[in-house]
């Protein structure tokens, strides 16, 4: 029975606080607070200047609160407040964190393999390489992992409002080079440094590139410092690429697809009859812990939901999990799991837009195919 157990569990998760924040200030609860602050910031082995930055509050006002010694009444319940709103809603999504290490899903595999392809077919000069794929996929977090575990790739997380010389000085800045001045005097640094060094530029949210930037980064990256690159959007990211040639500007297109060595397509991969791309254990690595299991019809819906376009995939099914969860739901505390049923409560509960997205009744294949894969494992 689901009713309203969802939505109440996570109003009543909601309400729970770590600290509160001090009625009737006086220099005792003041120095309570402190305390707590200083706790917390030395458990995440925060600076006092990065917590300093996130209060928006000066360096030296927060050490004199945290030392005992902020004794004017301007600005300090204030500064009270931001403090203790700080450790709540840290705490709260602390809550939610499963502490799992990164899982190598088929997704994360085919990403991984995209990139090494394109690096490895980089000689006289850099390749190019597509990942294409609607939202929550899991296309920024791979990446993102791959940069981590190859020290020699770097991440860059593009945005709509870079022109061609804030997106060069933003990829000169994360290698520590001098991003400052015109586009030509960025580009030109870039060149003189990245052509002694090996190292794979990946670019994400690349889907609002132009073929004007485009042209850009192949002259740049690819032929003239000789290294490969990654580009990661949704679709219009491939339709810009693809466009003909014959229109007046776009002749530089023909030029950065001669480069390209590989387009992984996630959104086709996701719909194709056999659903390889999320199998059923990838759908268990992911979402199975705490010691709750899901059932196979959930593993059903799960995996119907992450190969239905704009339905949110993998980021939507993650949402769901960690709703059921941080509700403790009667069914979830007693039964160790979650089922299709619920999946469906949480959905409806939450008012997600998936679920005008597609049906969601459970699709029997699914079901079959885990069956088999259990069977045989």
């Amino acid at each position: 029975m689901t009713d309203k157990n969802i939505q109440q569990g996570l109003e009543n998760d909601a309400r729970v606080v770590k600290e509160r924040i001090p009625m009737n200030l006086t220099k005792q609860k003041a120095d309570n607070v402190a305390k707590s602050l200083r706790e917390f910031i030395d458990e995440r082995d925060w600076t006092r200047k990065k917590v300093a930055r996130m209060l928006d509050v000066g360096e030296t006002k927060l050490s004199l609160f945290l030392n005992g010694k902020y004794e004017a009444t301007k600005g300090l319940e204030e500064l009270i407040n931001k403090g203790v709103n700080l450790i709540n809603s840290y705490n709260r999504k602390e809550r939610r964190v499963r502490n799992k290490p990164y899982i190598e899903t088929t997704v994360a595999v085919k990403i991984s393999t995209l990139i090494k392809q394109t690096e490895s077919f980089s000689d006289d000069e850099g390749k190019i390489g597509l990942i294409v794929g609607d939202g929550g996929h899991g296309k920024s977090h791979c990446m993102r992992q791959f940069a981590e575990a190859n020290k020699n790739a770097l991440y860059v997380e593009l945005d709509d409002a870079m022109t061609s010389t804030l997106m060069f000085a933003e990829i000169a800045a994360r290698l520590n080079i001098d991003s400052s001045g015109s586009l030509a005097s960025v580009t030109r640094r870039l060149i003189e440094n990245l052509q002694n060094r090996y190292i794979i530029i990946m670019l994400d949210e690349a889907s609002s590139l132009r073929v004007k930037q485009l042209n850009q980064l192949r002259q740049i990256i690819v032929i003239k410092s000789r290294c490969p690159l990654i580009l990661a959007g949704n679709r219009h990211l491939l339709d810009t690429v693809m466009q003909p040639t014959t229109r007046r500007g776009f002749e530089s297109l023909d030029q950065f697809t001669s480069r390209l060595m590989a387009v992984l397509d996630l959104d086709a991969k996701a719909s194709a009859k056999d659903g390889g791309l999320y199998t059923p254990a990838d759908i268990r690595k992911l979402y199975e812990y705490g010691g709750i299991r899901l059932t196979t019809d959930a593993v059903g819906t799960l995996r119907k939901i992450s190969k239905a376009p704009r339905s949110g995939r993998l980021r939507t099914c993650g949402h769901i999990i960690a709703a059921l969860h941080i509700s403790n739901h009667e069914d979830v505390i007693k039964k160790k799991q979650i089922n299709a049923e619920l999946i469906r409560a949480a959905i409806d509960q939450l008012d997600l837009p998936v679920k005008v997205r597609l049906p969601l009744a459970t699709e029997t294949g699914d079901e079959q195919e885990e069956a088999a894969a259990v069977k045989v494992g």
